[in-house]
């Protein structure tokens, strides 16, 4: 239904420009004037409902395991991801944590029944309660593994699903860290941006994943 309006809005704005232009050139100033004021005042309309939306909006901590849907400006909300597993240690193959290493397991799923999906533009960080972001130690993952840091984003087929481990190094006395995952091409970001409601609208709030540790 957003996703409508937005649609809605921008052809709607776009259409009453071009004829406010076409007014003008006609001769016809006073129409292209009310015109004009037609386009901006829908637009600003549309801008400042998804002010409002994202303000009044709140951060949703979902429990662990459970599974955050990744929907966007498309229609489909196929495409998921939980965390499953979260280990500490305060080393990683000779590599001493700053901190503590937090040693993730995700998993990424699909729910949709023919198409082959994948993810595209993962975007995942580690936020403290306080709000501080933190982001994955890509050569601690890389020593896990004894190479190069994994390669997140697989195609999932119908049905299916695969998992990946992270791994963030925290500072000590982090306080309630919850895990952030985003998802979309940067042309989708940039849409959502001024999608109404959208997580990745402007200011809007976010869905946390809880940490099966719970620390």
């Amino acid at each position: 239904m957003n996703v409508l309006l937005l649609l809605g809005t921008v052809i709607g704005v776009a259409g009453l420009t071009l004829a406010a232009i076409l007014s003008f050139a006609m001769g016809a100033r006073l129409r292209a004037v009310l015109l004009g004021v037609g386009a901006l005042a829908w637009a600003g309309l549309y801008g400042a409902s998804v002010l409002v939306a994202s303000l009044v909006s709140h951060e949703t901590l979902l429990p662990a395991g459970a599974t955050k849907r990744f929907c966007g400006f498309y229609f489909d909300c196929h495409l998921g991801v939980a965390v499953l597993g979260d280990s500490t240690v305060p080393a990683i193959g000779g590599r001493r944590a700053g901190g503590t290493y937090h040693v993730l397991t995700l998993e990424f799923s699909s729910n949709a029944r023919r198409a082959t999906l994948k993810p595209s533009d993962l975007r995942i960080e580690l936020v403290a309660a306080s709000g501080e972001r933190y982001a994955r130690d890509l050569a601690a993952e890389a020593a896990l593994v004894g190479g190069r840091s994994p390669d997140l984003a697989r195609a999932i087929p119908a049905g299916g699903g695969y998992t990946v481990t992270v791994v963030f190094d925290l500072p000590r006395g982090v306080a309630a860290p919850r895990l952030f995952v985003g998802e979309g091409l940067g042309i989708d970001r940039v849409i959502e941006g001024v999608l109404l409601g959208d997580e990745d609208s402007f200011l809007h709030r976010k869905t946390m994943l809880a940490l099966p540790s719970g620390v």
